[in-house]
């Protein structure tokens, strides 16, 4: 019969066999499920393949090893450790009869998780480049004068204080008008929160000229949840520019790639903005002197042109006038030869109309005369009629009818 242990004696051969057995140290990589520091660092890893877990354990950083190796890990690469981070790290495989099984991490290499970190954020790139949005944002037409600013922060942090208080004391005495979509900007909420954030503007759109993403201040830290698809999407999918400015100067972000344009810190979206909208009235101003000053040049060559054109009026008008004058007096001078013409022509048809009016038989009639006719025909001789015929005579006044009786030579 099999010899009875207990628990604790089971647990305490477990721990002989994997001391006795198992190197001091194991160089592993795995990513970080979840991350809980008290004193102590207490972490869950996981081995994945693509999304499924294959492989969990606990691991511990001790507390006298956690702040050189975070520090040091921070230093290198901008980050905190914490959820979603692939590492490569030295440890120990302890096991203990009570809490079990652990790895016991005793140094961690921050070049891997840099390696891993650009590689992610260039697989996210390349997965937007392919899917055609990675620019759709910037091709954004960024407003002539952003005034309604929609804010992504969180209302605590010092960085969006910053650009608020930067914004409403500007030297131009410009307003803006701004509302905050509170979100979570590091941890591991910031992601989804972000996106949140992000769907809620969507929604606004019409309200905003451009949609600001700002972070608190501090160090450069915690930024991984920057390298997001899921937040690179939802902001080239926004109608409206996209600045971001999360205060990383160190490495360009996913988001940074994405949005219509980056400014280092909160301070510096609010320059971006205010100068922006200062180069807009100095535009104005400048048409404006442009303006006035290309009028009263027009004004100044119209009135130039007219003078020019009144006085060449003037002088062809005067010219036009003494032409015409001199015309006029020929042509009274001829209507005044032709007047002598007509009335020298009127006294020779007076004359003549004399002369006519004395050869008018009716006029020699009224002196006594007649005028005798023979069918027609005026009896001017004897031999004009025969005996028997009948003549008709005109006289001043009448005429007589009479027959031949006889004729005498």
């Amino acid at each position: 019969m099999s010899q009875i242990l207990s628990l604790y004696e089971l647990n305490r051969l477990i721990r002989s066999v994997i001391e006795s057995s198992l190197p001091d140290a194991f160089l592993v990589t795995a990513e970080i499920a979840s991350c809980d520091v008290k004193n102590h660092c207490y972490l869950t890893l996981v081995d994945k393949e693509e999304e499924t877990i294959r492989a969990e354990i606990k691991a511990v950083i001790w507390a006298s090893a956690f702040k050189k190796v975070s520090a040091e890990f921070r230093r290198a690469t901008g980050i905190e450790l914490g959820k979603g981070i692939k590492i490569l790290f030295e440890a120990e495989v302890s096991f203990h009869e009570r809490y079990g099984l652990k790895l016991n991490i005793l140094n961690i290499d921050p070049s891997y998780t840099i390696g891993e970190l650009a590689v992610r954020r260039k697989e996210i790139l390349e997965r937007l480049t392919k899917e055609g949005i990675k620019d759709k944002n910037k091709e954004l037409e960024f407003p002539l004068v952003p005034q309604r600013i929609g804010i992504i922060s969180s209302a605590t942090a010092a960085g969006y204080e910053d650009l608020m208080t930067h914004l409403t004391n500007n030297s131009y005495g410009y307003k803006f008008t701004c509302k905050l979509y509170e979100a979570t900007m590091q941890g591991d909420r910031a992601e989804l929160s972000i996106v949140n954030a992000l769907m809620q503007c969507t929604n606004d759109a019409s309200q905003f000229d451009v949609i600001v993403i700002v972070r608190g201040g501090g160090g450069q830290t915690d930024l991984q949840c920057f390298d997001s698809y899921d937040i690179a999407k939802a902001i080239a999918y926004l109608p409206v520019p996209v600045i971001s400015g999360i205060g990383h100067e160190r490495d360009v972000t996913v988001v940074d790639e994405v949005s219509n344009m980056r400014a280092k810190t909160p301070t510096a979206v609010a320059d971006l903005i205010i100068t922006r909208v200062r180069n807009f009235e100095d535009m104005i101003d400048s048409l404006t002197h442009n303006l006035v000053h290309g009028t009263h040049k027009l004004t100044s060559n119209i009135r130039e042109k007219i003078s020019n054109l009144a006085g060449n009026l003037e002088s062809s008008v005067r010219r036009d006038l003494l032409d015409n004058f001199h015309r006029l007096k020929i042509f009274i001078k001829g209507l005044k030869y032709s007047s002598k013409l007509i009335k020298s022509g009127q006294e020779r048809l007076m004359s003549k109309e004399s002369n006519i009016n004395h050869l008018n038989p009716v006029n020699v009639l009224k002196r006594g005369y007649s005028i005798t006719y023979n069918n027609g025909r005026a009896v001017k001789s004897i031999s004009d009629a025969e005996v028997g015929d009948n003549l008709r005579t005109v006289l001043y006044k009448g005429e007589l009818i009479s027959k031949v009786v006889s004729s005498k030579q």
